[in-house]
């Protein structure tokens, strides 16, 4: 009988995804083993974003839902070592928040993407200029962060960047990943790092657009959170009244 990829038989199918499947678990293993401290950085950000969204409310809380998701997933493929895949997702993580928190803000904007009558531009979202984390953004919405944004703007742009070079499949960035489905400690840490970095200015941009909007001391872990999170921001300090003047 012949089949949609050749002549193997179904049988010779299920065994190849058995094989992928153990090659996934012996890599996720090892990860963990290795790289506990790592990864439950990361899980903390998913952490932290589920308590930011038990507060906000709006049309975009969806598109940060499935922005979590996408980190979830980015995770689980670090783990298993589906790397290129890992970065992939993390890149749609970023862009997908960035996203929502743009359209929270132009609603006609949010209206036309959700009809597929225009695209979300990654670059106008961190302009200089007038980006989402802009001084002219951060002035209307948490002036006393204007200081802070810009390093964080900048670690999302790198991030993306370097999150880019896999998705598009650059060889330089290729080459630094296994050819087969095999564990690579190099690779889990990188993408932790990229990972922590990327999930901690998204925490920061959902404080600088709805922190004002929420009563920090009303919500005892949303406090912990930005304590935890961005306790060496006086900024941040003194929105919480912990500061000293």
């Amino acid at each position: 009988m012949e089949h949609a990829l050749g002549s193997v038989p179904a049988v010779d199918m299920r065994q190849h995804l058995r094989d992928l499947q153990t090659a996934a678990t012996t890599c996720s293993e090892s990860a963990v083993a290795d790289h506990r401290g790592e990864l439950g950085i990361v899980h903390q950000v998913d952490d932290d974003l589920s308590e930011w969204l038990t507060l906000i409310t709006g049309p975009e809380v969806a598109q940060l839902r499935a922005a979590r998701r996408e980190l979830a997933l980015a995770e689980f493929c670090a783990a298993s070592g589906l790397y290129r895949q890992a970065f992939a997702s993390l890149r749609l993580f970023l862009e997908l928040s960035f996203a929502a928190v743009h359209f929270s803000v132009h609603e006609f904007e949010r209206r036309r993407w959700n009809s597929d009558k225009s695209d979300f531009s990654w670059s106008k979202a961190l302009d200089e200029e007038s980006g989402l984390l802009s001084k002219q953004f951060v002035d209307e919405f948490a002036p006393q962060c204007r200081d802070d944004a810009s390093s964080f703007a900048g670690d999302a742009a790198r991030t993306y960047r370097y999150c880019s070079q896999f998705v598009h499949g650059k060889a330089k960035f290729s080459n630094e990943l296994p050819e087969a489905l095999e564990y690579s400690s190099e690779a889990v840490s990188n993408w932790c790092e990229h990972a922590a970095s990327a999930g901690t200015a998204v925490l920061f941009l959902l404080y600088v657009r709805y922190g004002e909007d929420l009563d920090a001391h009303a919500h005892t872990r949303l406090s912990e959170v930005l304590i935890n999170r961005f306790g060496h921001l006086n900024s941040i300090r003194k929105f919480l009244g912990l500061a000293n003047d």
